[in-house]
């Protein structure tokens, strides 16, 4: 771990004091410890610390519980900056250091390809959050493993949204990173075999962007000529209600629909009023008063929702639920080791999870499915 401290001391310290009040509890034990390669700072900033709380919250319950048979688990946790070479460097040293057993991270589909390529290089469980596109996920990477719902299932889902409400011509104004142009791609597919016309802008526009009405101003005559029914916003983090707001105050009334990026609180609160009407694809978490009562998820939803408003004043949402189902995976396939803990055993042990249940779904892998979720 030196070359890591010189890496990220204030980010590893801020990690260990957030651990440290739950391993006195099981004193006496070596601790489990995850790396989390998290973008904590840059335009995903607000997302990832939802991210790193919701995992704190979880970790210090597991702790409190004993641990993993009074090991107790402890997150080293790293800001790669949304930066590509601090991303893979943050990965390359947890790698490289013996007593991280997998990592969980990073949190944008640009910077997994490259952090999943070293976890098969170095033999180190990396634990992906987002969707990251077909063609990576295609790679069936004996080391990565997926948590959230595909890009394809959220397009389907979104595909279905506009069969329910009768549109049948849609504009996508699409990011210009590889997961939203993917997104963008797979609703077109998918729409057109269900009969929905999908037109992609050319215009697209960066997650860093802070006002989209210069490309609203060129789509509004394409929307007028085309009737376009709804505009999908293809995109994640602030620019989601960046673009209704401007859409509103472009006088354009057009249906929008987002992606499952939308499904966080503060984007949202961020839109205001301009995000009324507006639906998109989500997980459980964003919903739990609206959990049919038989759903054999909605107890674990419900609760982590409580638990949440209670700790930090802020429900459940996309991205907690993953961050939530990232730590029990972790703490079942560790208590599966049965004390023998290597970084091969708990690959080995995540790989044959059957049936778990957490709070986007029930999880299921397989060596020849690293997908999981259903």
């Amino acid at each position: 771990m030196k070359g890591f401290r010189k890496f990220a001391v204030l980010t590893m310290v801020a990690a260990l004091l957030l651990a440290g009040p739950v391993l006195a509890q099981a004193a006496g034990k070596a601790p489990y410890k995850i790396g989390v390669n998290l973008e904590l700072t840059g335009p995903w900033a607000e997302i990832t610390k939802t991210v790193k709380m919701a995992m704190a919250m979880e970790v210090e319950r597991i702790n409190a519980q004993g641990g993993i048979d009074g090991h107790p688990l402890e997150l080293v946790i790293v800001d790669n900056g949304f930066d590509l070479g601090r991303a893979a460097a943050a990965m390359t040293t947890f790698a490289r250091a013996k007593d991280i057993l997998a990592v969980v991270g990073p949190f944008e589909d640009p910077l997994q390809a490259t952090t999943r390529a070293i976890a098969e290089r170095e033999g180190i469980t990396n634990i992906i959050f987002c969707p990251s596109n077909p063609m990576v996920r295609g790679l069936k990477q004996r080391w990565s493993f997926n948590i959230a719902q595909s890009d394809v299932v959220v397009s389907q889902r979104l595909v279905d949204l506009c069969l329910a409400r009768g549109y049948k011509t849609a504009l996508v104004f699409a990011g210009n990173w590889p997961l939203a142009q993917s997104l963008a791609e797979n609703f077109k597919r998918i729409g057109a075999d269900k009969g929905i016309k999908v037109i992609i802008s050319s215009e697209t526009h960066a997650p860093s962007d802070i006002d989209m009405t210069p490309q609203l101003i060129k789509l509004k005559p394409i929307i007028e000529k085309e009737k376009v029914d709804c505009l999908y916003a293809c995109t994640g983090g602030p620019p989601g209600p960046i673009i209704v707001k401007n859409m509103r105050a472009l006088g354009i009334k057009t249906p929008v629909i987002g992606t499952h990026a939308f499904g966080f609180g503060f984007i949202i609160a961020l839109g205001g009023a301009a995000m009324e009407g507006v639906e998109f694809a989500a997980g459980k978490p964003v919903v739990p008063d609206q959990l049919d009562k038989n759903d054999p998820i909605r107890p674990i939803v419900i609760d982590f929702d409580k638990r949440m408003k209670a700790r930090y004043k802020i429900g459940a949402d996309q991205i907690a639920g993953h961050a939530h189902d990232a730590t029990w995976l972790v703490y079942d396939a560790l208590k599966r080791c049965q004390g023998k803990v290597t970084r091969a055993r708990f690959r080995d042990a995540l790989e044959a999870t059957k049936g778990f249940k957490a709070c986007h779904g029930i999880y299921t892998y397989s060596p020849t499915d690293h997908d999981g979720l259903r």
